[in-house]
C-alpha cells in the first residue's frame, strides 16, 4: 500500500446512517461528511487496487463493527477534497489496509458544515447491493 494519494483517486465514505442520504433521489447529505469532534478527521476507504466486492466487504465489516447498517457509500475524488483546502492521509488499519482520513478541518463547526456541503455535492451515492 502506498502512502502517496493521487488527486484522481476515489474515496468511499460508508453510509451507516439513513440520515446521511436521500432515499428519494439517492443523493448524499452533508451530514455524511461532517467529521466527529475528536479527532477532527473523517474516515474513508481508498478504492486503490480494490474490486467492487472488496470495497463493499470492507464497508460491511465497518458497519457491523459499529453495530450499524450499511446503507451504501458516497464515492468522491480526492481532488474535490483538496479543492476544499482539506487533505487526505493514508491510515491503514488491520481490517482496512486502504483506510484514509480526511484532515485539516477548520475549528469552527459552521465552517466544517459548509465544507461537508461541498463534499456532498461532489459525491456519488451508491446503494448497498445486498439490501
Amino acid at each position: 500500500m502506498t502512502d502517496f494519494i493521487s488527486d484522481d483517486e476515489l474515496l468511499a465514505r460508508y453510509i451507516t446512517s439513513s440520515r446521511w442520504y436521500r432515499k428519494s433521489d439517492q443523493t448524499v447529505k452533508p451530514d455524511a461528511f461532517v467529521p466527529p469532534e475528536d479527532p477532527l478527521e473523517l474516515s474513508t476507504t481508498r478504492h486503490l487496487n480494490l474490486s467492487e466486492d472488496r470495497i463493499w466487504d470492507i464497508g460491511q465489516k465497518i458497519a457491523t463493527g459499529q453495530s450499524r447498517n450499511l446503507h451504501g457509500r458516497a464515492d468522491i475524488k480526492v481532488l474535490h477534497v483538496i479543492l476544499q483546502s482539506l487533505s487526505v492521509v493514508s491510515d491503514p488499519t488491520l481490517c482496512n489496509p486502504n483506510h484514509a482520513n480526511i484532515i485539516k478541518w477548520p475549528d469552527k463547526k459552521n465552517a466544517r458544515k459548509l465544507l461537508a456541503l461541498e463534499l456532498a455535492k461532489n459525491a456519488c451515492f451508491l446503494a448497498n447491493p445486498d439490501q
